[in-house]
């Protein structure tokens, strides 16, 4: 009995040793998984944190890109306004030019009238004076 006795105190002894060794490397090791599991918490944070401020980075962006096409659509539609304007100015000088050069015809026309009757005046009174 004594025997038995002394074997169980020397594997309780045993146990607790190991127990206690062990313990000491679980418990080790769920610190430093514990630290790991932090560090990777802290980084995922960091990165949640990241996220966010680049998802309104590119939202400022998107909303100046719209910004910018607004105002180059208003610029173009100035522009085809001011193409439009353009085409018909350049209508109406090419009309005005049509009209000054049939003017200037009739002018000279009637100059070369005038000056062929003003020739025939005087002959007539050249005449009428003899």
């Amino acid at each position: 009995m004594v025997e038995f006795i002394a074997g169980v105190a020397v594997g309780v002894g045993g146990m607790i040793a190991k127990d206690k060794y062990l313990g000491n490397e679980n418990s080790a090791k769920q610190q430093a998984q514990q630290r790991e599991i932090d560090n990777l918490c802290n980084e995922n944070e960091k990165f949640r944190k990241r996220n966010k401020d680049l998802e309104r980075q590119v939202e400022d962006l998107l909303a100046e890109i719209n910004k910018l096409r607004k105002q180059y659509k208003a610029k173009d539609d100035i522009g085809d306004d001011l193409e439009d304007e353009l085409s018909t100015t350049k209508a109406d000088v090419k009309k005005l030019r049509l009209q000054n050069d049939d003017l200037y015809r009739k002018l000279q026309a009637y100059k070369e009238a005038l000056d062929a009757k003003e020739i025939e005046i005087s002959m007539l009174k050249d005449k009428l004076n003899r």
